[in-house]
């Protein structure tokens, strides 16, 4: 969609990086309404309804882009598009929280984030080749895959929440907790959300690589979280959760910086590889960490507020890199630097979220897989 934006509409890549700010905010305010509506009529509900959402949603796109509608009302809805995932992912979040043991969570996220990317690895091949007849198909396969998940969910899906009467851990304020811990992952998310906007415009106009080609790029993403989210998660399972989403931001840091250097698809799909792994230790923590400190009958207002923190920070990245670009004229090793420099940011307050809070925190339980 970013190169969508910017070529075939012919909009400012300062515009574009707009358009996926206000995204981001819109699925920020739904994400906690979601967590609430989790919480409140049960995650089954929430999730049909999520489901409904997207089905609508992304029909009403494929409809407008087909028939050629204004950019206006395309970016309008387009927006919107992210009520249904708002809606979607506190629920699912809370869901794994409510089958599983705390011993047994880190990796059930990480079996639940490899499901997820075998459609991050089919997906983006797809749509690439898609997209060489038209954008408005894309989002026909997306409003048919929310009609089979909407089917999968009220066919198997149960509605179970625990009811859970065990007094939490005191001494620490829950709101003080969460709200460190959510800057942290702020700062992550900020991070990776460079995959949106700045990295697909970047390496078809800098690096040089066909906007088909984009696709081979996502789908490294897709593969190694599903042949290396639960290595991963095995071999890193000695360690505190804290301590491996900090080794995931290193990651993160890492694999952006190494884009300034990068001249080729190979290079770019090197990066990927680097990035992902930063994804496969952070993106499983998040959860683990927050079912962890959410106090009884509000897990999926939690897991909203997480979702919230991190959709602000995808609403801010895309901005930034697109700045980054305009303000550093496209200069690989400015824009790249000044984006891996903020995965730092990510590093510090994570560190002080653990020494002064999860530590502690921490010894009620072992949080290891």
């Amino acid at each position: 969609m970013a190169i969508y934006f910017n070529v075939s509409l012919g909009i400012s890549i300062f515009y574009v990086g707009i358009i996926f700010t206000l995204l981001s905010v819109s699925s920020s305010l739904f994400s906690f309404l979601g967590g609430y509506l989790a919480d409140r009529v049960g995650r089954k509900k929430t999730l049909v309804l999520g489901s409904f959402a997207g089905f609508f949603i992304y029909l009403v796109i494929a409809v407008l882009v087909l028939t050629g509608a204004g950019f206006l009302i395309i970016t309008g809805v387009f927006i919107l598009s992210s009520i249904s995932g708002a809606l979607v992912f506190p629920s699912a979040s809370a869901l794994v929280a409510d089958v599983t043991s705390v011993k047994d969570r880190n990796s059930a996220y990480s079996i639940y984030r490899i499901m997820s990317n075998v459609g991050w690895a089919i997906g983006p091949i797809t749509g690439g080749y898609i997209a060489g007849i038209s954008v408005g198909y894309i989002f026909i396969l997306m409003s048919v895959t929310n009609v089979l998940q909407l089917v999968l969910i009220v066919r198997v899906l149960a509605d179970k929440m625990k009811d859970s009467s065990t007094p939490r851990p005191k001494g620490y304020s829950l709101d003080r907790r969460i709200l460190l811990f959510a800057a942290g992952t702020f700062f992550v998310t900020l991070v990776a959300s460079q995959f949106s906007v700045t990295l697909p415009v970047y390496s078809t106009k800098i690096v040089g690589i066909l906007e088909q080609q984009l696709g081979y790029i996502y789908a490294v993403n897709g593969i190694v979280v599903v042949l290396g989210q639960y290595p991963m998660t095995w071999v890193t399972r000695r360690l505190d959760v804290v301590t491996v989403m900090i080794l995931g931001s290193l990651f993160y840091s890492l694999g952006y910086f190494l884009v300034a250097f990068s001249s080729s698809l190979y290079g770019l799909m090197l990066d990927m590889v680097f990035i992902t792994v930063g994804e496969n230790l952070t993106t499983p923590g998040m959860n683990t960490v927050v079912s962890r400190i959410a106090p009884a009958g509000k897990t999926g207002r939690y897991m909203g507020f997480l979702s919230m923190a991190n959709s602000g920070g995808r609403a801010v990245g895309p901005s930034i890199g697109a700045f980054l670009m305009f303000f550093f004229a496209y200069r690989g090793l400015e824009v790249w630097g000044t984006l891996a420099s903020l995965g730092i940011v990510s590093i510090s307050i994570l560190s002080i979220f653990y020494f002064a809070v999860y530590r502690a925190y921490s010894s009620y339980g072992n949080d290891a897989v």
